[in-house]
This record gives structure tokens, C-alpha cells and sequence, in this order.
């Protein structure tokens, strides 16, 4: 027999490893629950009680931090000068843009902890933030997955496999589709939005309570939607006003839709997005601010995740 000192129990030596291991997996390592139990052989809810009890006993010991140095006076100012139910500012210390969208990441993943229930939809949007905070969940309410988005960027980092991460973590229910966030005409985009896959995941746009965008720049250009398409329909996009995209729509400097790309994209609409209960947009960064005041303009986001070069422009701003 074994005992961890100050714990509540006496343990075989045998159940001691195995809780060690199977907390090492989930707390240092990331993986979900159902990875674990289906790697051992055991069911989620045995893993549960097998965590539970390593924090009762000391095997676990966990000390909570403020999630990459949350600002707290810049996140209360940044709220009350934009109306928003709530602003989270962080300050990373790696300002590189891997870093910046990493601790944004970190900061809303731990934020879907808090505002999700097991009565929640949540749905996703396509974008390398999106994409972080994905791989910084840890825990979710047993809660439906939808994609609101179609795939852009690499294979590797898109808004199915954010679904994927996110119903994994969560065990509920997942809808997704395989097809681009935006195609080469209308046709081909009216062609897709008869598909099986795509019928099924669009019909559960009116039943998402929360929406997870990412915000992406057009100028400076920081997003994946300008990315993916010819130089030509940039030029001419920005010529027309368009300063960011959220979810994969577009809007002006004013935070006014620009709808000349509307037919192409498979997306939830933005009327959509406004009937969605709590919408959290992340996005910052310098290269992201002119981006993220137009999304505030919109007056489309809830909730906002930032970082403190994005806050200190807009609060230097007359309201």
C-alpha cells in the first residue's frame, strides 16, 4: 500500500501509477478524457472519478494564474467604452504573432470554460486564433460542436478539425463539413450549399447560443479569407472598403456589411451571427487593430478577447 502525504487514502501502489499517468495525460499533456479512457480501456466517467480523486489526495495539486497577464483595468475600460458584456485583455510576454494569438488562445479557451453549459451550442469559426484556442481546451460541458465556417488555411489548422478538438473535449455531439469557407463563383458555392453535409451542419445555425469568431485584417493583411483568394478580388475588396472579416464575413472601416463576397463564402450570414445569444470574437495584435475596431463598430460582438496593443489604441481614441 501506498499514501501521498497529506492525502485522504491509502492507495495500491499499482492505482497510484495509473493515476499519476492518467493526470500527467490530461493535465501536462492536453489530451481529453475520452482519448484517455479509450486508450486504457476504461470509461470517461471512470477517468472523471479517477481525477477527482488525485486532486482530493494530493496527487494533483493545481495553483491558478490569471491566464498570460490579463489586464484587468483595460479589460474593465475597454467594455464600459464599447458597451460589451464582457473584454479580456491579455498582455503576452511574446509579442511575435504566434505568441500574441497563443495567449489569446489560452485566455478564451479558458473563457469557454466559464460561459459554456451543457445546454450551449457552440459554434466555430475558420482562423489561426480560433485554431489556438482549440488547442488550449482542456474542459467543456457536455455541449453540441457546430462549424459556422467553411475550410481555409491549411489542412492541418482549420474549422473542421477545430470542431473535431472541441467535441472531443466537450463529448458532445459534432456537425461539420468538408468544403471551402470561400469558392470560385456563386455557382459553385450554390452547388456546395446542396450537399448532404453541408444541408445538415447549416440547419443548426439557429440553434447556436455561442459563437467563437476570429477576426482577420485586410489592411495591414492578416487573414486567412484574404489569403485564400486572387490578388484581383483583394485589390478590388479592399478597394471597396472592407477592413476585416469575422466568421467569414466582411464589413468596412464602419463596421457595414460589404456583401460583394456573400454568394462565394460558406459561412453563417451575419444576420445569423446577430440572432446568436453571446458571440465572442477574438483577435489582436497590431497588425489587427483597425480590424477589430470595425468588428466593434458592427456592434456584432458580446464578448471580446484582446491583447493590450490592441486596447491601448482604442481607448486612446475620443469615444
Amino acid at each position: 500500500m501506498s499514501q501521498v502525504d497529506g492525502g485522504e487514502a491509502a492507495l495500491p501502489l499499482d492505482e497510484l501509477m495509473q493515476m499519476a499517468a492518467i493526470a500527467r495525460r490530461y493535465y501536462v499533456d492536453g489530451e481529453t478524457r475520452l482519448r484517455i479512457a479509450d486508450d486504457l480501456g476504461l470509461s470517461r466517467f471512470k477517468v472523471a472519478r479517477i481525477l477527482e480523486t488525485a486532486l482530493r489526495i494530493g496527487v494533483v495539486t493545481i495553483s491558478i494564474a490569471v491566464p498570460a497577464s490579463v489586464d484587468a483595468v483595460a479589460s474593465l475600460r475597454l467594455r464600459d467604452r464599447y458597451g460589451l458584456r464582457q473584454a479580456i485583455v491579455v498582455s503576452p510576454p511574446d509579442q511575435r504573432p504566434e505568441g500574441v494569438r497563443d495567449a489569446l488562445g489560452r485566455a478564451a479557451a479558458l473563457l469557454m470554460t466559464e460561459v459554456l453549459t451543457a445546454r450551449d451550442v457552440l459554434g466555430v469559426s475558420s482562423g489561426r486564433t480560433v485554431d489556438a484556442v482549440a488547442r488550449h481546451l482542456r474542459e467543456l460541458p457536455r455541449c453540441e460542436v457546430v462549424q459556422l465556417s467553411g475550410m481555409s488555411g491549411s489542412l492541418n489548422e482549420n474549422s473542421v478539425d477545430v470542431v473535431r478538438r472541441a467535441s472531443a473535449v466537450s463529448g458532445g455531439a459534432s456537425h461539420a463539413f468538408y468544403a471551402p469557407l470561400v469558392l470560385g463563383s456563386a455557382t459553385a458555392a450554390s452547388a456546395l450549399r446542396r450537399d448532404p453535409s453541408v444541408v445538415r451542419t447549416f440547419s443548426c445555425f439557429p440553434r447556436v447560443t455561442v459563437a467563437l469568431l476570429a477576426v482577420g485584417s485586410w489592411s495591414p493583411p492578416d487573414s486567412r479569407l484574404h489569403d485564400d483568394l486572387p490578388p484581383a478580388d483583394r485589390e478590388r475588396l479592399v478597394r471597396r472598403g472592407v477592413s476585416a472579416d469575422v466568421g467569414g464575413r466582411l464589413v468596412d472601416r464602419a463596421g457595414q456589411p460589404v456583401e460583394d463576397l456573400d454568394e462565394r463564402v460558406l459561412a453563417m450570414s451575419l444576420e445569423q451571427v446577430r440572432a446568436v445569444p453571446h458571440v465572442v470574437v477574438v483577435g489582436g495584435g497590431p497588425r489587427k487593430t483597425g480590424a477589430v475596431r470595425s468588428v466593434l463598430r458592427s456592434g456584432l460582438a458580446h464578448t471580446l478577447v484582446t491583447d493590450l496593443s490592441v486596447a491601448q489604441v482604442l481607448l486612446a481614441e475620443p469615444p
